[in-house]
């Protein structure tokens, strides 16, 4: 799906925020968080994990609809579908772009399944889809923009996430200015396995470090740097962008959400993550918070 339309959020530094939506259940604490500055200011976002329909969402299509009220450009691509026995499909889960600029050249960029992924039946209705990435380009005045959102596999080793990202460079050109982002899922473990979950516990405890700056554990971002792509600058240092419970402790949360730029270089200092709520007393709005960065075009 892709719908442009003509927008005058287009301004400098050009801003790019990433965002796990977490389906768009709490659409209207999104909306108000992407009315906000320093998001308001945001000329190209990165959505991973946006319903198309669906019970949950009370029937919206959430990108789209987002970018209707933003008065953005936008592009999604289902990963997952809910299909009855019948084969009529009735909702999406996946990936989008919403865009200051209009999106050219949209593609959808298949990505390996590391592992066979068992899901919870919704009965009547059965999930069905495999991985997906999305990939467009964007004419910022002189300028041609490849730009790209993933969501990798959360459960998978550290290397089958090595290879979803080697796949989805491959499939971008070799050379020009380029930003990747998204929820890259760096848990630098693997929770495909009762024994794996049992051990994550442990690991947060005695080295959380680890998951707030998991580059040495997560050969993603090997194959990021073989494609030409940096992080520094880019990200928060040792921020973490993930909270299942506010019990946690932020030292132990993990970051899993990044941005990678090739041939752009950001705005020193103007990397964040901001919490996902609309303000300090309303609810979370999302598991996941948002990124950002200013970028010199």
């Amino acid at each position: 799906m892709v719908e442009n339309r003509q927008s005058e959020r287009a301004t400098r530094p050009f801003r790019v925020a990433a965002f796990n939506a977490r389906g768009g259940i709490n659409f209207s604490g999104i909306l108000n968080c992407l009315r906000r500055e320093p998001l308001a200011s945001a000329a190209l976002i990165f959505l991973c994990e946006v319903d198309f329909g669906g019970r949950r969402v009370r029937g919206r299509r959430v990108a789209a609809e987002l970018a209707s009220q933003l008065g953005l450009s936008v592009a999604y691509v289902p990963e997952h579908a809910l299909v009855t026995s019948t084969g009529e499909v009735k909702a999406y889960l996946g990936n989008a772009i919403l865009s200051a600029y209009p999106l050219e050249d949209v593609a959808t960029i298949a990505l390996p399944a590391p592992i066979k992924r068992k899901f919870r039946r919704a009965r009547p209705l059965d999930v069905v889809g495999a991985p997906a990435a999305l990939t467009a380009t964007l004419k910022v005045g002189d300028e041609r923009l490849r730009v790209c959102v993933a969501h990798l596999d959360s459960r998978c080793a550290p290397a089958g996430r090595a290879l979803q990202m080697k796949v989805l460079t491959a499939h971008l050109p070799g050379e020009g200015r380029a930003i990747i982002g998204g929820d890259l899922n760096t848990t630098t473990t693997e929770l495909c396995t009762v024994k794996g979950v049992l051990k994550l516990p442990v690991q947060m405890l005695l080295h959380p470090r680890r998951f707030r700056s998991p580059e040495p554990y997560e050969p993603l971002f090997e194959r990021l740097r073989e494609a030409g792509f940096q992080l520094r600058g880019a990200n928060a240092p040792m921020r973490p962008t993930f909270t299942f419970s506010r019990l946690i402790p932020p030292m132990v949360r993990p970051r899993l959400d990044w941005i990678a730029l090739r041939g752009i270089e950001p705005v020193l200092g103007s990397a964040t993550v901001i919490p996902a709520r609309p303000s300090i007393l309303s609810a979370r709005v999302s598991d996941h918070d948002f990124i950002a960065v200013d970028l010199h075009l």
